[in-house]
């Protein structure tokens, strides 16, 4: 896979004209429902943008690259949208989903979850980018709410992976020393980063947790203090548990209406299971449940869990949360350093 990573992007080092029709298949296949699994576009088109911010390519090639780009993540996902409308009784029986027989399921269960908000989600979201559109086919989803979710997704998605890492590679000595010369802003970045992750709604949880990780490898990179962000990243973990904590308990158990849960609340019953199955300890171990973690201090709210022990477990999780998320930055600045 390596080798081929390598063979499609010394293709653009040959000639930038190739990245436009390179940025459309790779961003294609990594939106096929029976190539996303194993295709590995995101690393492509990152090496993509990086060769072309290196070359000092122009704007109408860096722009072509990003509407290609989009126009192979709306292909992709049409295709596999149509693949699971037309096939829906026996698309279990093809690979890869005879091979990864647990895909359609949680494609299904992040489907029934989410919601729309699921399509718009998968061109980010690596699991269950393979079978999105597939279940939305399934289940027959309307053609124009589904469509809007895919265009307006996949040319975020786009602009995200290749104009980022341009911009970033054309300006990073200013980056870097303005960070470190602003350790209190990149702290408060990182406060309310934290804190919107603890928000139990998915069109948050995978953007800003991206951000948390890329802010934080970046400070410490360029050569910024470990302790204020790490610091600061565990309290607004931390903020966002009492916050929301609070705010079930004072729901009566109605979330229809809550702001901070997505699908009209439904997620909070299988929650507060949890929180009676798991008690105090699951504020801990809820912080490896994905986007359904945010749900655990809801629920724990609305369950009347005492604020006090909450409070310690909440302290605790969110101590080891931030320095996980954490620890690759630091890897890569004692590799490098």
């Amino acid at each position: 896979m390596d080798s081929f990573v390598d063979t499609v992007l010394s293709l653009v080092k040959q000639g930038e004209g190739w990245a436009i029709p390179i940025a459309f298949i790779v961003a294609f296949g990594e939106s096929l429902c029976f190539l996303s699994i194993v295709w590995p576009g995101w690393a492509i088109l990152t090496g993509l943008a990086i060769l072309l911010a290196a070359s000092g390519v122009g704007w109408p090639i860096l722009i072509g690259a990003i509407i290609a780009a989009g126009l192979g993540g709306v292909a992709g996902y049409s295709l596999s949208y149509w693949v699971g409308y037309r096939f829906k009784d026996s698309i279990g029986n093809v690979w890869p989903f005879t091979t990864h027989p647990t895909l359609i399921p949680r494609g299904e269960a992040f489907f029934d979850e989410h919601g729309l908000w699921s399509v718009f989600l998968g061109h980010f979201v690596g699991p269950v980018r393979a079978v999105i559109p597939v279940v939305a086919g399934m289940f027959q989803m309307p053609q124009i709410p589904f469509q809007i979710a895919n265009v307006s997704s996949a040319f975020i998605w786009a602009v995200w992976v290749i104009l980022g890492p341009v911009l970033f590679v054309n300006n990073q000595d200013a980056i870097f020393a303005f960070m470190r010369d602003h350790e209190l802003l990149v702290a408060l970045t990182m406060f309310a980063l934290a804190f919107a992750n603890g928000a139990a709604l998915p069109m948050l949880f995978v953007p800003v947790l991206g951000l948390f990780v890329f802010v934080g490898g970046v400070h410490l990179y360029a050569g910024g203090s470990f302790w204020p962000i790490f610091i600061a990243g565990a309290a607004g973990a931390f903020a966002a548990d009492l916050f929301f904590h609070r705010a079930g308990a004072q729901a009566n158990g109605d979330f229809s209406d809550a702001w901070y849960v997505n699908d009209h609340g439904r997620g909070v019953a299988d929650a507060r299971s949890l929180v009676q199955q798991d008690g105090v300890l699951g504020v801990v171990t809820s912080k490896l449940y994905g986007m359904r973690r945010a749900l655990y201090p809801i629920a724990a709210g609305a369950e009347g869990m005492a604020i006090a022990p909450f409070a310690i477990a909440s302290a605790i999780a969110a101590v080891i949360w931030s320095g996980v998320l954490l620890l690759p930055g630091l890897a890569i600045r004692a590799l490098v350093g």
